[in-house]
């Protein structure tokens, strides 16, 4: 069980202390729609894109839980019709990151009983395989029939082609034209064969072997350190499916599909964000990951993220061809069979051959990319697998000579110890004589003063006992 069971979905803690800002208090909505979560702190720059993207995706309402924001977020997302705007002055690193946990199950528990939502970040934009052809209604229902709870999104890092610190006087919008770049060359992934115990330490359950989890990215490549990238942020809480972290769920039947999260990082003025994010978690490892970029950027101030294996997005589709999405059979197969239906609805007029044509004609396509997709998983599988051969000899090699090297040193530490007991022992064989010379002193001389004598013996029997203790130790 979670660490922060204490936690777990209590809507009415007083440590929340929510305010209602602005928007509908309750959000009534079936289990075929949508309602977006999301915590926001400072979180202007993505306002528009935010509640647009969403909108256009077919969610019912967005919800934000406000974190006493010192910019315009909370003005600027009030003039959207179906957004409710929440604030609480608890602040989002407080007891250790257990505040952040708390709002996320504050906002499911209160707009997502008994139905599916989705909790994001302000700079997280989701989006899921074949959203051109099937809207949200049917992606949820597809997700209900199969008795699913928790679905896998992955965050992949966008960043704009010119370099960071020389966008600052620029424009994020649109943020999707902006920043359309991604990179896939240092993510490093895992499924649930690598790493077997991972989902019974969650109690979860996974039927797909072609679900991963991801971590590093782009972030890894030019600012050293791996952010584990693989998310939970659609969830059906039915009262016992329920997500800590973002990164967590427990007691969830995990869809055989993978998502996506667009994450807008790198907006204008990146500098000053992450000095003001270092204010916000001093004290975490989130602030640790902060101060990291600062200084590859004080570096260099020309550092531009678009190298030689970025790559321009498209389509969601994308991801499928390239292995970063994955889809089960049974989804696509969902997919063209709603795309059937509304096509046969939307053009009732139409020859029905051409019809059928044209679905056939996407149907392969879409089988296509779904070989294509499991090729591509399969060469990345088998090269992580011949990979690491040479970094394990090279361990091995390492660790025997790591070894050899002790040896060597407990090997000279016993020399020493023997030297220094052979030493002990041959002084102690002197002052055992220096006691029989004076003893015979002793015997021959009766004029020898006897504080003399005794200041001898008393000297003698200290040398032996130092010379005693440094044997036995």
């Amino acid at each position: 069980m979670p660490h922060l069971e204490y936690l777990k979905f209590a809507p009415d803690v007083c440590l929340l202390d929510v305010e209602h800002l602005h928007g509908p208090k309750e959000v009534p909505y079936g289990k075929q729609e949508l309602v977006v979560l999301c915590l926001v702190r400072n979180g202007m720059p993505w306002i528009e894109s935010f509640v647009e993207h969403y909108s256009s995706l077919g969610v019912k309402h967005i919800v934000f839980l406000d974190n006493y924001s010192t910019d315009d977020t909370v003005s600027a997302a009030s003039r959207y019709d179906g957004v409710t705007v929440l604030r609480t002055k608890l602040r989002v690193n407080a007891y250790e990151g257990a505040a952040e946990v708390l709002m996320r199950q504050y906002l499911i528990s209160r707009f997502g009983k008994n139905r599916w939502s989705l909790c994001v970040d302000i700079d997280e934009l989701f989006d899921y395989p074949y959203s051109d052809v099937i809207g949200l209604d049917s992606l949820l229902g597809y997700l209900t029939s199969k008795s699913f709870t928790a679905v896998t999104a992955h965050a992949l890092d966008m960043f704009p082609e010119k370099p960071l610190l020389e966008r600052a006087e620029e424009q994020d919008e649109p943020l999707k034209e902006v920043h359309r770049f991604y990179d896939l060359s240092n993510l490093v992934r895992w499924n649930k064969q690598d790493r077997p115990k991972m989902l019974p330490r969650y109690n979860n359950t996974l039927e797909s072997d072609e679900v991963e989890w991801f971590a590093g990215g782009i972030r890894h490549k030019i600012f050293g350190f791996k952010p584990f990238l693989t998310n939970f942020p659609l969830v059906f809480y039915d009262g016992r499916t329920w997500p800590e972290r973002p990164h967590y769920v427990y007691n969830a039947r995990i869809a055989d599909i993978t998502c996506v999260l667009f994450h807008y990082k790198f907006v204008k003025h990146f500098r000053e964000r992450m000095l003001l994010a270092m204010r916000d978690w001093r004290n975490t490892v989130v602030s640790a990951e902060y101060s990291t970029c600062l200084e590859v950027l004080d570096k260099n101030p020309n550092l531009q993220l678009k190298h030689e294996t970025a790559r321009e997005i498209t389509s969601v589709n994308d991801l499928l061809e390239n292995g970063f999405l994955a889809a089960s059979d049974d989804y696509v197969s969902w997919v063209n069979a709603e795309e059937r239906r509304s096509a046969l609805q939307s053009s009732p007029s139409e020859p029905d051959g051409l019809v059928e044509a044209l679905l056939e004609c996407r149907r392969q396509l879409r089988a296509k990319t779904l070989r294509l997709e499991r090729v591509e998983r399969q060469l990345l599988r088998s090269r992580r697998q011949e990979e690491p051969k040479p970094q394990r000899l090279q361990k091995i090699k390492s660790e025997l000579r790591e070894r050899d090297q002790t040896i060597e040193e407990l090997q000279r530490q016993l020399r020493d110890r023997d030297r220094r007991l052979e030493d002990a022992r041959e002084k102690q064989r002197r002052l055992r004589s220096r006691i029989v010379s004076v003893e015979r002193q002793l015997e021959n001389t009766q004029t020898t003063p006897a504080w003399k004598v005794i200041g001898t013996l008393r000297r003698t029997r200290e040398r032996i006992g130092r010379s005693l203790r440094k044997i036995s130790s």
